[in-house]
Order: structure tokens, then C-alpha cells, then sequence
């Protein structure tokens, strides 16, 4: 059997067998049973933490043949599928209508130096192994039957975790998550959705990195993603009344082999691709939706107005997220502007000009015999002036002035000198705000914070890849541990019981 080779995160690597499939802890199967076990005082119990939408999925089937294909293009470095029509990536408002849970609020943070709490030891866990195996959660569950207490909250909140949004290759969760769920007033105000998108980011870059054989996070999430944006293997809505969130109105795919989903996605178009979910009126009046959309319309009225923010927002820890669409969404912001105080420049020069017309209109140039009455004006003060005498006629709010046909022609010449100067100095302001435009373009183009976002990103990917190292020999080193505990256990117990054995040579072997 060939070794499974690394592939580039760059590029589309358009599917090879190469890469084996995967294997996975996820069971919707076995999160649906359960749910079919609630009470209804414990359905609005759940409902009340914010995970009410989840407890209407049926059971679905994984395909792994897509997923794996999917998985392929995933680029670690652009965080995006890259598909053969372009680039794709996976949005916060994706996880609100699919899952139906809240995408936006505080973080969800597992502190490293979380303190080890007396919630965990009493779920099972110990200060060495902060996990808690599914199956002793479902023993918690069954033991508590139809009760609706916080013991029962936090438990089967723990299995949603375990089993649907962040299930692990180990079949157990973090009890870290236990301090999250101690004031259980506050699990309403996470942004649980954020959260899944980071697991599912974390395993499919490790996937595409190491190629890990067992795959967590919410597949069925990516499984309806892939149905919702590309049309390749998409199955029929189901009918029902039931549209959100999103992933309780799709079937169940047909199955195919491997290569078939290969050669779909080498034959991938682009109108099979749908770049944004379009938002139906229901789901636009749905209270996590508009408080997404709010929160995501106020961080970038936050990016426009903090030059100090604009394409680097670091949350808690070292989640960084690097945001240079918003550099590109403020260059051309910029030249829009630009381009509307030079239109506003240029309507502000016309209407100079055509009140200088409207001025020239208005005066009635008249030849008169008599020479002896000359008036002439002055155009710059816009003051009249008087040689020997002013003749001022009315005649539907025009001014009428006599002059001599001597100076007919050096009054049109000041005029023109006047309208040359004013083009001199429109030309100038045009020069100065195209200038102005150039440099602020290559200010944010060539902006030091731009060049430091790269290496922010490989020290968070140095940081990520130490961490899993660590966490690796952590897990090795509790195995260690736990084997000398238990040695040394039975050395105790042989030695205490020494004294009863008499006359006999006793060699006790310890490492």
C-alpha cells in the first residue's frame, strides 16, 4: 500500500487517491436517539441555553467520498477551499442559518491555566487528564432520567459538545469546558458558531498538513456547507415546513465512489458554485441572524474609523485573524471619496463658470452715439464702476449697462483671463487630490502592519503546531505517569504484606 504523501496547502490539488480516507468519533446517529429521550421540560431547558435549533436535526448520513475531496482543497495558508473557479471559505453566517446556533458574542476560550475546578474532578476528570469520556456523560444522563436540574443542563450540554459540535478523535471532551458552563446564566451569550468554525479550521488544517487518519469536528456542518455553496452531489430538499436552520431541510446523498466526486470537482464550474448564502426574509428576522449582521456592520464602521485596527484584529489568546479585505474595501472606499471631492470640485467650477454666464447674459451690451456716458465693470470685486456717469436701467432683474464698443473687447478679455485663471487653479486642486489619492493608496498597500500580518501568522502557526506537540507528549507522559502509580501501588502492596510471608525469599522487581 503506498504511503500517503503530503500535498501543498497552495493550489488546487485536484483530487488523487493518494490521500486515504478518514475516519471520525462524529455520531449524529447517536445524538439524535438521545434527544428522542427528552421530556419537554428538559427540550426548554436546552432551549434556553441557545442550542434549541439542534435538537430538530434528523438523522443524516456522512459522506465521506465528498468530504474528502473537499478536504483536499483546503489551503492551511489561505484558511479557504481553493476550488478550480476560485476561492471559498466558510463564514460565521454560514454556521447560523446551517446550525442555527449564535455566531457572534464572547469567545469561546479554553484557557490553558484554567484552574482545575471541583465541577471537573466531579465529572470524572483529574488535574492530569482534563478529559471526560462520552460514555460516563450518558451515564450522568441516564441516571438523571427526566429531571431538569444544572447537573442535567451541563451534561447534556457536555454531550453536544462530545458527540455534534467539537467531537474529538478520542471519543472524549475537554472538561475545560466545564468552567464555561458554571454560571449557566452566561452559555447563552457565547458565540458557539465562531467556535465550530475554529475547530473545524483546526482539523481540516491538520488533515491537510499531517493527514491525520481520524477527522473531528462537526462534519455534518461541513457536509451541509459543501450542499449549500457547490452543486456537486447536492440531494433534494426535503418537504417539510421546517427551512431553519438549514441543516433539517436537506436529505440524504446518493453515495459514489471516490473517483466520481474526484472527476466532479476537476469539472467544477462556475455557476455551480454560490459564493454567498442569500438570506430568505424569515431567516433576515431571526434574532441570532440580525445580531450577526449587526455585529459584522459595526466592525467594519470599527475598521473605517481606527486606522490602528484596519487589517489586524487580535481577539483573547492568540486567535488572530488577519482582515486584508478590509484594506481592500478602505482603498477603494478611499478612491470613491477621492473621485467624489474631484466630481464635487469639478459641479463647484461649473457652477462658478455658469454663474459668470448667467452674469454675462444678464448684462446687455448696448452701443450708444453718445460717448460721453462710459461705464465698465469690474469682475474680480464685482463692483461697477464709473467713469463720468451711470445709467442703471431695470428690466426683469437684469442689469443694463452701457458702454462704448471701444471697450467691448477688452471686457471680453478680462473675462477669458478670469475664466483661464479659475482652470489654472481647478487644474491644480485636480493634481493635488490625485497626489493625495496615490500616496494614500500606497500608505495602506505599503503599510508596515501589512508586512508584520505575515509574520504574526506564521509565529500563530509555529505557536499552533508547538502546542499539539506539546499536547502530544503531555498525553505520553500521563501514560508514564499512571504505569510508575500503579507500580508503584503494587510495590505498597507487596510490602505490606511481607511481613505475613514467612521463610520466603521475595524479589520484587519495581522499574
Amino acid at each position: 500500500m503506498k504511503k500517503a504523501t503530503r500535498r501543498s496547502s497552495v493550489g488546487p490539488n485536484i483530487g488523487s487517491n493518494s490521500v486515504k480516507n478518514f475516519s471520525s468519533r462524529f455520531s449524529l446517529r447517536s445524538f439524535v436517539k438521545r434527544v428522542g429521550t427528552l421530556s419537554d421540560s428538559q427540550r426548554r431547558a436546552i432551549e434556553s441555553m441557545g442550542f434549541g435549533n439542534l435538537l430538530q436535526m434528523q438523522n443524516q448520513m456522512i459522506c465521506k467520498n465528498l468530504l474528502v475531496e473537499l478536504m483536499e482543497r483546503w489551503s492551511s495558508e489561505k484558511r479557504a477551499f481553493i476550488l478550480l473557479p476560485g476561492m471559498i471559505t466558510i463564514m460565521p453566517i454560514d454556521v447560523a442559518l446551517i446550525l442555527g446556533i449564535r455566531a457572534t458574542g464572547d469567545p469561546v476560550i479554553l484557557k490553558e491555566d484554567e484552574p482545575f475546578s471541583e465541577l471537573e474532578r466531579e465529572y470524572g476528570a483529574a488535574l492530569w487528564n482534563r478529559k471526560i469520556t462520552i460514555t460516563s456523560i450518558e451515564e450522568r444522563l441516564d441516571s438523571l432520567g427526566g429531571i431538569v436540574n444544572e447537573d442535567f443542563i451541563r451534561s447534556f450540554l457536555l454531550f453536544i459538545f462530545g458527540t455534534l459540535l467539537f467531537p474529538n478523535a478520542n471519543g472524549k471532551v475537554d472538561s475545560r469546558y466545564l468552567s464555561l458552563l458554571q454560571d449557566l446564566d452566561k452559555v447563552c451569550h457565547f458565540a458557539w458558531g465562531e467556535a465550530v468554525l475554529e475547530d473545524i479550521f483546526n482539523w481540516l488544517c491538520r488533515r491537510k498538513e499531517i493527514n491525520v487518519q481520524y477527522v473531528g469536528g462537526c462534519l455534518i456542518f461541513l457536509q451541509i456547507w459543501c450542499y449549500e455553496h457547490i452543486d456537486i452531489a447536492r440531494p433534494s430538499m426535503l418537504e417539510c415546513p421546517l427551512t431553519f436552520p438549514r441543516v433539517c431541510r436537506w436529505g440524504n446523498s446518493r453515495s459514489h465512489h471516490r473517483q466520481w466526486f474526484t472527476s466532479k470537482f476537476k469539472e467544477l464550474q462556475k455557476n455551480q458554485i454560490l459564493w454567498k448564502l442569500q438570506l430568505s426574509s424569515d431567516e433576515s428576522e431571526i434574532a441570532i441572524i440580525k445580531e450577526l449582521l449587526e455585529a459584522q456592520s459595526d466592525n467594519i464602521e470599527l475598521y473605517m474609523s481606527q486606522d490602528s485596527s484596519m487589517n489586524v484584529s487580535v481577539d483573547h489568546g492568540n486567535n488572530v485573524r488577519i482582515r486584508p479585505q478590509m484594506i481592500e474595501q478602505l482603498v477603494i472606499d478611499l478612491e470613491n471619496e477621492s473621485e467624489m471631492d474631484i466630481v464635487r470640485e469639478l459641479h463647484g467650477a461649473q457652477e462658478d463658470c455658469s454663474e459668470h454666464s448667467r452674469t454675462s447674459r444678464n448684462v446687455s451690451v448696448v452701443s450708444t452715439r453718445n460717448t460721453d456716458f462710459l461705464s465698465t465693470f469690474d469682475y474680480e470685486s464685482g463692483v461697477q464702476t464709473e467713469n463720468i456717469d451711470q445709467r442703471w436701467i431695470s428690466q426683469d432683474d437684469s442689469t443694463v449697462l452701457i458702454i462704448s464698443d471701444e471697450d467691448d473687447d477688452d471686457d471680453y478679455q478680462r473675462r477669458n483671463q478670469i475664466l483661464e485663471e479659475q482652470n489654472m487653479e481647478l487644474q491644480k486642486k485636480l493634481n493635488d487630490l490625485k497626489k493625495e489619492n496615490e500616496l494614500l493608496k500606497n500608505w495602506f498597500t505599503s503599510s508596515p502592519m501589512l508586512e508584520e500580518h505575515v509574520e504574526l501568522k506564521k509565529e500563530v502557526e509555529s505557536l499552533r503546531r508547538e502546542n499539539q506537540l506539546l499536547s502530544l507528549s503531555s498525553i505520553g507522559l500521563v501514560a508514564r505517569l499512571e504505569r510508575l502509580v500503579f507500580d508503584e501501588n503494587v510495590y505498597v502492596i507487596e510490602e505490606q504484606s511481607s511481613p505475613w510471608i514467612e521463610n520466603e525469599d521475595i524479589v520484587v522487581n519495581h522499574e
